[in-house]
């Protein structure tokens, strides 16, 4: 396929990269919270989004919340998003794989309108917090490691991080 073939339409984008915080030798990322978190008071999860972690990037926190899904049983992709006055993004919703409609009815979609989401806003000095958490699934979710990986958010996950969190 050429995109220059006749036929094809080049897709405007709309709004500029936004900067993210630049990251900071000193500064502990929400990972390390998490599991110095976890080796103090041990739960059933290494990772827990809680309400007012930082991110340097939206991409970081959809790695962390990737790894709690992974942790949990379920799958993970990006949601909504918007963009504030200077058309620079400001809120992103991370959701379960399993949000929104299936397109057609009676079919084997695994949409079923789950609740589950981060939702990400932009910080005073251009990271990312959690500003709220669903934790709530209408739908089963897969009982061990093995089935977690036909999910595809979790195809990316890092080896290391993985046996480190099992």
């Amino acid at each position: 396929m050429n995109p220059r073939a006749p036929g094809w339409n080049k897709r405007l984008r709309i709004g500029a990269a936004a900067p993210s915080r630049s990251p900071y030798p000193n500064r502990i990322s929400a990972f390390e919270k998490a599991v110095r978190r976890f080796a103090e008071n041990p739960t059933e999860n290494v990772i827990t989004p809680v309400i007012g972690t930082t991110f340097d990037s939206v991409d970081q926190a959809y790695d962390f919340y990737n790894l709690y899904s992974w942790e949990k049983g379920f799958g993970i992709r990006y949601g909504k998003s918007r963009l504030n006055v200077e058309r620079t993004k400001c809120m992103q919703e991370i959701v379960c794989g399993c949000s929104g409609k299936a397109g057609v009815e009676n079919t084997r979609s695994c949409h079923c309108e789950c609740p589950a989401l981060i939702r990400l806003l932009r910080a005073e000095d251009n990271g990312w917090y959690i500003a709220k958490h669903r934790d709530t699934h209408n739908h089963s979710l897969s009982p061990n490691f093995g089935e977690t990986i036909h999910w595809p958010s979790h195809k990316h996950i890092d080896v290391y991080i993985r046996d480190l969190v099992k």
